[in-house]
């Protein structure tokens, strides 16, 4: 009896860990929705910080979650929004790194460059676009990964010359 009432206890306590989590993703997509609604007015920054809040807690309290690559890549895409480059550029490669079986992962290492970019990093950025085409020759940006690899390969003048012929 004493071992049938441990199992129940257990399933119990199982149960209510897949409800808290479906719970807290059902709030995070309910801030994600709002946060959208609100930028077509105006960007709210506090309330973009709820919103990486509400990831930051999620993904520290469902580490095993099957939706991690997905909120991390969210995560990510919402401090590339603050223009937190190095944050979002290191968010993006947990993503590709530590979830390189999600179809989110090339994506990620797409995002990263560009946030090295962002961040005056050419080097970075042209190592990063280096890896992602020869990884991911078939993906939609492959084309875009080449042409920002030729432009990173310019000097801001040299820039400046070809725009102004």
């Amino acid at each position: 009896m004493r071992r049938l009432s441990s199992c129940f206890l257990f399933l119990c306590l199982l149960a209510s860990c897949v409800d808290r989590e479906k719970y807290d993703y059902q709030h995070i997509e309910k801030l994600e929705s709002q946060l959208i609604e609100q930028q077509v007015l105006e960007y709210d920054a506090a309330y973009a910080e709820k919103l990486l809040q509400a990831y930051r807690i999620f993904l520290s309290s469902h580490p095993e979650s099957p939706k991690k690559p997905e909120l991390l890549f969210k995560y990510g895409e919402v401090l590339k929004g603050q223009r937190r480059w190095l944050d979002a550029a290191d968010i993006f490669h947990r993503v590709h790194d530590t979830h390189s079986e999600s179809p989110l992962a090339p994506l990620a290492l797409f995002h990263q460059a560009h946030c090295f970019e962002k961040l005056q990093q050419k080097h970075s950025a042209k190592n990063t676009y280096q890896d992602f085409i020869p990884r991911y020759p078939n993906h939609p940006y492959v084309d875009e990964a080449k042409g920002m690899m030729m432009l990173l390969n310019y000097s801001d003048e040299d820039l400046m010359q070809q725009f102004q012929q």
